[in-house]
């Protein structure tokens, strides 16, 4: 505020102070009037009270920096009345009313007249009726509304309609099946709303119209959508996050998506998808994550991802029923970073897996599989690795040069619940966990992952194993793989010299 205004203000409380110090038998009363006048002046909100702990009980008053915050928790509606009935007078600002594990099937009209509430919540509270004139009164005020876990089988579209200033509207674990046209009209601030666990199976085209100028993020999540709701959908031009994860949807199309040109996050997880077809995500020019996993996924095109190429760097496709990595598919993702396969039925792994791709990527999951080798260059891509998850396969070996590429970036490696066997070129483990722990991270070391000698017939941690009964001639103290990549080369470049030098002699 301007210098000239906060003098301004500064000298009408000085005035007024000096007022009451002539006059100094004016009645208290009149003096707490000017005072709170004089703080409404100079813009500060008036001091808030809690009504008498007798009036608003059972509810609880506690006073909070931004207003009053109230909680009514198993109770009924003659005792929340009474407690609203009590909190007029004072014309408090509640910050908070959560109403929650109450005897509420309805809201009663005109409930919360002359109350200024800011976040209201009526949760778990058998609601099933809202009013058209329960929440008018709050259209000023009310900025999130919670009316989650109750028994609304429709959206209470006419109380809401004058909800000017809302910005969050949870509307989870209710009973509603129909989204009907113009279902939030008035909302036109809103950016949440949440109806996640519901029983929605039809979304009409117009039902979200008047919510297209802010809405961020839409949770549909949770009910019995079979099929993306497009239509309905398509206004959605400042939408960043949608969710329709555990629904029935067994296919997506081409055109599913158009209009969300804006979106940064799509969740598809544990539907029905059987195939990702070409071109499906090609409208998300600004798609960052895409969560895909716990489908029954067996096949995805070579131009799945057309259009993902730009900004795509978190992909998860665990628990389907991929049975290779979908190189030629993920190719065009030179973004990616995150790339999560777990739980499939991966059993092969080709030496160009991650070429064209795996410069970025710093996750790779691919715990859960039936991989039995790693090819010699698997990982040579991967040259921003920091964790790899390739716990509870079927490895029998890891060979130190299948690491070696991404021996220097890696900070977390789980080789857990594989059936691997004791040698030498599992040294490169024991070795890395030093390493680790000179760069003070913990997570892999924790992990103590076995592995069986043979000839004992007996388990060793890998960390553990006997290297004096192995003959790791050369390996166990020196490490078999050095951080420092230059040495290496060297080492290399003698061990070819000794060898051509050999060669030539016996030539």
């Amino acid at each position: 505020m301007p210098f000239a205004a906060n003098k301004r203000k500064s000298t009408t409380t000085s005035g007024l102070a000096n007022v009451f110090q002539s006059l100094p038998n004016v009645a208290i009363g009149t003096v707490t009037l000017l005072l709170l006048i004089a703080q409404i002046i100079n813009g500060q909100n008036p001091p808030q009270t809690c009504p008498a702990v007798n009036d608003i009980s059972p509810c609880v008053c506690q006073v909070k920096k931004n207003g009053l915050d109230i909680l009514c928790e198993a109770t009924d509606v003659f005792h929340i009345n009474r407690a609203m009935t009590a909190l007029k007078p004072k014309s408090p600002i509640i910050f908070y009313l959560k109403l929650r594990h109450n005897n509420l099937p309805k809201l009663q009209g005109f409930i919360f007249l002359a109350l200024d509430i800011r976040h209201l919540t009526i949760h778990n509270s058998s609601l099933a009726v809202i009013e058209e004139t329960s929440l008018s009164s709050l259209g000023k005020g009310l900025t999130q509304l919670d009316v989650s876990q109750n028994q609304l089988q429709n959206v209470p579209s006419s109380a809401l309609k004058n909800l000017h200033h809302l910005l969050i509207l949870n509307l989870n674990h209710n009973k509603i099946g129909v989204i009907h046209s113009r279902a939030f009209e008035g909302l036109d601030t809103l950016e949440i709303l949440t109806l996640y666990e519901n029983k929605i199976s039809n979304i009409e085209p117009e039902a979200f119209r008047g919510l297209d100028k802010k809405l961020k993020r839409l949770n549909l999540g949770g009910n019995h959508l079979t099929t993306i709701p497009q239509k309905a959908l398509a206004i959605f031009d400042t939408l960043k996050k949608l969710e329709v994860q555990e629904n029935r949807i067994e296919t997506i199309t081409e055109g599913d998506f158009e209009g969300l040109r804006n979106l940064d996050s799509l969740i598809l997880a544990h539907n029905k998808l059987r195939q990702i077809p070409a071109n499906v995500f090609s409208h998300l020019k600004q798609l960052n994550s895409l969560e895909l996993e716990g489908n029954m996924i067996t096949y995805i095109d070579k131009d799945a991802f057309s259009g993902l190429e730009e900004n795509l760097q978190y992909l998860r496709l665990g628990d389907n029923d991929l049975h290779m990595i979908p190189s030629e598919s993920l190719r065009p993702l030179h973004r990616l970073r995150h790339l999560d396969l777990r739980s499939n039925n991966i059993s092969y792994i080709s030496e160009d897996a991650f070429v064209g791709f795996g410069d970025s990527i710093t996750f790779l999951n691919l715990q859960k599989n039936d991989i039995k080798t790693l090819p010699a260059m698997v990982f040579e891509n991967l040259n921003s690795l920091e964790t790899l998850s390739i716990q509870n396969n079927k490895l029998t070996r890891i060979p130190e040069d299948v690491m070696e590429p991404v021996i220097d970036t890696l900070r977390v490696v789980d080789i857990m619940d594989n059936p691997l066997i004791c040698s030498c070129d599992l040294i490169w483990f024991p070795n890395l966990l030093k390493e680790l722990k000179n760069r003070d991270d913990e997570m892999t070391q924790k992990k103590r992952p076995m592995c069986t000698m043979v000839n004992e017939h007996r388990e060793y941690f890998v960390q553990n194993m006997p290297l004096e009964r192995m003959n790791c001639i050369g390996k166990s103290l020196g490490g078999a793989l050095s951080s420092n990549k230059a040495t290496m080369g060297i080492t290399f470049t003698m061990i070819n010299l000794v060898i051509g030098t050999m060669s030539a002699c016996l030539i």
